[in-house]
């Protein structure tokens, strides 16, 4: 059966939680998980939410010794102590050595894949631990030079051109080789992971109107349709560039795609949360190994009330699980 490693975030925040509520409670799951965290911290969180769970070490047992009946933890001691939903800067090498440990043992093929729970940017930089967000730490863990970040649920995927960048300097990151990469690790990964023969894929514009012809702007007429029309000679299906006030609204079968590329963070991002957040998963393409996360923050003001919505981390470990499946099953 399938293992996952499950990375449990800041412990301030609402990851302890969330695994206890996913995992800890008995529930018949069709892959194995084990949280890399605190079992201190993630036994008093549970009595802190009311929850009974039996909590166990993990020592590299296989799946089929894993029981659902205990929560798995990967223990590792923290230099300070936590209160919920008070961050503290001091537990960023901490959360940054259990996301790391976490990676590593996936790509040591240990785990089939890596779900991570929610990091706090400013925190882990407070704490004095560079970091700009996971995909780009992901890339480096995975020694892979392109990357693409993915959100996606049952209704819908949107893959990011660019990702943590002020608005000001995404223009300058809009360029052929860019386009490239990121458009053949979607059209590779829907082909590898959701097994789509020819899969279409929708490419947003970065200007108003896409443009409009040069006049809103000229990245389009010089840069992303160029781009896209080489890529189509290639072989690959692909719309656009079109404007994205309009791109979602696909109201007949020529308009419709298998995902999206936005050009950057918020044009993509928002549209998919509302259509369906705390079901939506974030995914990282182009690794060579799987990894999935929720698709929220770390939400410290729900910490230790038991209000925290597990729903986000479930959808992404089943997620990671699929994948994991439809990837083992093309290789034999």
């Amino acid at each position: 059966m399938t293992k996952i490693a499950v990375s449990s975030g800041d412990p301030a925040g609402i990851g302890p939680d969330i695994c206890i509520k996913a995992f800890g409670q008995k529930k018949s799951l069709a892959y194995k998980p084990v949280i890399f965290g605190n079992i201190d911290l993630l036994k008093e969180r549970a009595e802190e939410i009311k929850i009974k769970v039996d909590v166990k070490e993990y020592s590299g047992e296989d799946s089929n010794s894993l029981t659902h009946e205990s929560l798995w933890v990967v223990d590792r001691p923290m230099s300070s102590e936590v209160k919920s939903g008070s961050p503290e800067p001091s537990t960023a090498k901490y959360i940054m050595s259990i996301f790391k440990e976490s990676v590593k043992k996936t790509i040591a093929k240990e785990f089939n894949a890596v779900v991570t729970c929610p990091i706090n940017k400013e925190l882990m930089n407070e704490g004095g631990v560079s970091f700009t967000g996971h995909t780009e730490e992901l890339a480096s863990l995975g020694d892979t030079k392109d990357v693409v970040m993915m959100l996606a649920n049952e209704k819908i995927k949107i893959a990011l051109a660019t990702t943590h960048l002020p608005l000001s300097e995404v223009p300058s990151h809009i360029n052929e080789d860019l386009l490239i990469n990121t458009i053949s690790i979607i059209n590779q990964s829907l082909k590898n992971h959701w097994k789509l023969e020819n899969p279409i894929i929708k490419v947003l514009g970065l200007n108003p109107h896409a443009g409009d012809g040069g006049y809103l702007g000229r990245e389009e007429k010089d840069i992303i349709g160029p781009t896209l029309d080489k890529l189509r000679e290639q072989g690959l299906e692909i719309i656009g560039p079109v404007s994205a006030d309009t791109a979602f609204v696909e109201l007949d079968k020529t308009e419709k795609a298998d995902a999206f590329l936005a050009m950057f963070h918020d044009q993509g991002l928002p549209v998919i949360k509302t259509m369906g957040f705390g079901e939506t998963v974030n995914i990282t393409l182009g690794l060579p190994f799987i990894r999935t996360s929720v698709d929220h923050g770390t939400a410290y003001d729900k910490t230790g009330t038991g209000q925290a919505d597990e729903s986000s981390l479930l959808a992404a470990t089943e997620m990671a699980c699929s994948m994991s499946k439809r990837s083992e099953n093309a290789k034999s």
